[in-house]
């Protein structure tokens, strides 16, 4: 017998009231694309849906451009109308209870939590840019799927606005955030060092086609996710070992132990004779040179990357491995990031950011992993009226990836949504299991 299907109770087009000036998107805003980009909260104890919807609402006229469409000027440039067209609500009731949770993540079942939008059918068609289904279920759990437009907010964006949600939903007045994208058009005006080094490059067009075909590939049919916890005891213990190994000052993070335990277990698994590679998420807002504001709403993210060799890999402890999981100077320099950005703008000018591609992500088709760690968001903090959630996930990765964020209870696990190859990811397995490590999959 098959499982009864969700009934949609109601479908709104959410509005705020509220327009404001239209925005060009920036180089770095149309390179992440106009795909959506699906994030979950679980809230198991479920909270008053009404009153979220009204203090959503109120959030939105702090973030006008949300509800607003894309279009294009005669020169064919997109641009952000906030002419409060709406955004998507819906509302569904499933017969069932909540079943997502540390124990069963949500998987390839997030698809089945929102409506896929075509990333062609957004410039100059009545798209909104930003959608939300609430599912409500029987035992009265309740989960919240966020499907906004990557090219309109990257992750620290999204955090902000989920954040001043949670404020509004707690009687609080929301703060709004900084979405004048010529902050970053304009920094990517003024002429570079071009012997800075290239984080972004514009291969010629065969080898563009050939990575576009690898990733196409990969994705469809290359790589699968899991979901794994690494208890709280089982962190403070690798945390002790990298402690009493170590002679630097610095240390290293949770973060970094948990990547390089992941590439060390997997890189056996991973073409062998290529450099082994760790790609770590940049954020812009962070650089004080380059005169972003914290809030900054849009995309302001990029890539930098440690390198290893294969021996290096095998023989290091995992200590030793974190402790040189740090992009080089070269590559995070404010003149790297300057020449980044002055090279997304020249291509946006010319109609084809479609054209560039981050190095790290051109490594992953070898023998590398992107770190995406949103351990500094509390993402279990965001409460919409009657606590916070019980369990977060996020859609699977089309690249070999791993995002890191901290467990439901906060108390220092990690818990680490990991993209792979299907032979990469049954000997990190393997590993987990040598080392006794209970985990969630």
């Amino acid at each position: 017998m098959s499982k009864p299907r969700p009934q949609l109770v109601s479908s709104t087009r959410l509005k705020c009231g509220v327009t404001a000036e239209p925005q060009y998107l920036s180089g770095l805003d149309i390179f992440h694309a106009h795909a959506g980009m699906a994030i979950m909260l679980c809230f198991k104890q479920g909270f008053d849906i009404d009153h979220a919807r009204r203090a959503l609402a109120t959030t939105l006229a702090k973030y006008p451009w949300m509800a607003g469409r894309y279009k294009t000027d005669k020169q064919g440039h997109v641009y952000l109308d906030a002419n409060d067209a709406g955004m998507d609500w819906n509302l569904w009731q499933h017969q069932g209870p909540m079943p997502y949770g540390p124990q069963r993540s949500v998987g390839s079942d997030i698809h089945k939590l929102y409506k896929l939008w075509l990333p062609w059918r957004v410039v100059n068609h009545d798209q909104p840019l930003f959608q939300i289904n609430v599912h409500r279920y029987a035992d009265g759990g309740v989960v919240v799927c966020f499907l906004g437009a990557h090219s309109n907010m990257d992750g620290s964006s999204w955090w902000g606005l989920a954040h001043e949600w949670s404020r509004a939903c707690l009687g609080q007045e929301p703060k709004g955030a900084n979405a004048n994208r010529q902050l970053v058009i304009d920094a990517g005006q003024p002429e570079p060092d071009h012997q800075a080094y290239d984080l972004m490059v514009a291969p010629p067009l065969g080898q563009w086609l050939w990575a576009m075909v690898r990733l196409g590939w990969n994705a469809a049919v290359g790589y699968q996710s899991e979901t794994h916890i690494i208890p709280a005891e089982v962190m403070q213990r690798w945390k002790d070992q990298a402690k009493a190994e170590l002679t630097s000052s610095a240390g290293v993070s949770a973060a970094e132990l948990v990547t390089c335990y992941i590439m060390k277990a997997m890189s056996p698994a991973m073409p062998r004779g290529v450099m082994r590679s760790i790609g770590q998420v940049l954020d812009l807002r962070f650089k004080r040179r380059l005169r972003l504001p914290r809030d900054y709403f849009g995309n302001a993210l990029c890539y930098a990357e440690a390198r290893y060799t294969e021996q290096q890999m095998a023989e290091l402890s995992v200590p030793k491995l974190a402790e040189l999981c740090r992009p080089p100077n070269e590559q995070v320099s404010t003149e790297a990031l300057q020449k980044m950005l002055w090279f997304t703008e020249r291509w946006r000018q010319k109609k084809a950011v479609w054209r560039m591609i981050f190095k790290p992500t051109v490594e992953t088709l070898n023998a590398g992993l992107i770190q995406n760690n949103v351990i500094p968001f509390p993402i279990y903090d965001i409460d919409l009226g009657n606590g916070g959630p019980s369990w977060y996930d996020v859609t699977p990765m089309t690249i070999r990836m791993v995002m890191l964020a901290h467990t439901p209870q906060k108390d220092g696990g990690v818990v680490m949504y990991v993209t792979a190859k299907r032979r990469e990811l049954a000997a990190l397995r393997a590993q987990l299991q040598r080392d006794g490590v209970s985990t969630a999959s």
